[in-house]
């Protein structure tokens, strides 16, 4: 979702700002496409391009004034959250395109250049990670724990959440290594035991003593008594699998 925002944010900034033309007249041949069709190059060389534009500080201006007159365009409310939104995302969207994502991997997300399925996931965690920016070491926490949900097989065995959690911080923007490699360093065998049993994001954090208090028991999925109580709860709160394979000892008209 947030590659998708970034991507619909740049489309609308460059129409905002495309009537000017000395922009484009830096570089006349850089949009120039290969006679022989090769899509992902041309894909590659208009990112680079877009890269270049991005880091120069008049065009940013310009930009964001094409994007300003959009959104005034719009009907009552709407104009400013079209502008709250600029605000928010335009920051990211240009960091993402100049400091994280290559060229070459943007085109593989828009499926122009050969992609394995490897670099298509770590580019859009880049993406998320980004964009949602934890606040504090519990909110890292949680995101961290749920990035690695999503990282892990269908069988949770405790090797394979080693193996990801040896990887895992190669993955995320450079900027969060630090904090990553701290929260690992924190795991126990307590701790994928619980990772292992499905526990909530919130119930590991806590474990880590990263989240406290309140931050820890916000979520009722943290209690066991709740998350598998039915299958509807169970789903909500993403432990199914778990409640099938270890809970419910048959599933029965009750417990649906």
């Amino acid at each position: 979702m947030a590659l998708l925002q970034l991507t619909l944010l740049l489309a609308i900034g460059f129409h905002g700002c495309a009537s000017s033309a000395d922009v484009w007249q830096r570089d006349p041949d850089a949009l120039r496409v290969t006679p022989n069709g090769d899509v992902c190059h041309d894909c590659t060389q208009i990112f680079e391009l877009i890269a270049d534009l991005l880091s120069n500080a008049d065009f940013q201006k310009k930009m964001i004034a094409g994007v300003e007159r959009l959104c005034d365009l719009l009907p009552g409310e709407t104009k400013k959250l079209c502008k709250d939104e600029v605000e928010k995302m335009l920051p990211f969207a240009i960091t993402f395109i100049t400091g994280v994502a290559k060229p070459a991997q943007l085109c593989k997300v828009l499926g122009l250049c050969a992609v394995d399925q490897e670099t298509m996931r770590a580019l859009l965690l880049q993406a998320n990670w980004i964009s949602l920016e934890p606040e504090n070491q519990c909110s890292f926490c949680i995101l961290f724990v749920k990035t690695l949900e999503g990282l892990l097989p269908k069988e949770r065995t405790e090797s394979a959440i080693t193996k990801v959690l040896e990887e895992v911080c190669r993955i995320l923007p450079s900027t969060y290594k630090d904090q990553c490699e701290a929260v690992v360093d924190r795991f126990t065998k307590a701790v994928l035991d619980a990772l292992m049993h499905y526990a909530t994001p919130q119930t590991i954090c806590a474990l880590l003593h990263l989240c406290h208090g309140e931050d820890a028991a916000v979520d009722p999925c943290t209690l066991a008594t709740y998350r598998c109580r039915d299958v509807k709860t169970s789903v909500q709160c993403g432990t199914l699998f778990y409640c099938q394979r270890f809970a419910w000892k048959s599933l029965n008209h009750n417990t649906i």
